[in-house]
């Protein structure tokens, strides 16, 4: 077994990850990156209207519905750093 080359491929299949968790600051972005364009473009087109939601709630409840927007965008961020890559690329973060 190549473990020199399965490490690379680790550490480049991780760092896959965090990217698409990073990219999850707008959410759907990191779903695109990891081609779940479906699910991405439907986050994409849903997650202001939640957001907003969010921010009215927090208002309605003196801050505390504040609590649910960045729940949402932290649990967005985790599902993007998990969800499988259906990319199939060799090298590179392209």
């Amino acid at each position: 077994m190549d473990t020199l080359n399965h490490n690379a491929h680790s550490e480049l299949s991780h760092s896959r990850d965090v990217i698409a968790a990073l990219s999850s600051i707008i959410p759907g972005l990191g779903h695109i990156y990891k081609a779940h364009y479906s699910t991405g473009i439907g986050l994409l087109i849903l997650s202001p209207f939640l957001i907003w939601a969010g921010l009215i709630l927090g208002f309605a409840t003196v801050g505390i519905g504040l609590f649910l927007p960045i729940l949402y965008m932290v649990l967005i961020g985790w599902h993007a750093y998990n969800i499988e890559d259906r990319r199939n690329h060799a090298a590179g973060i392209f």
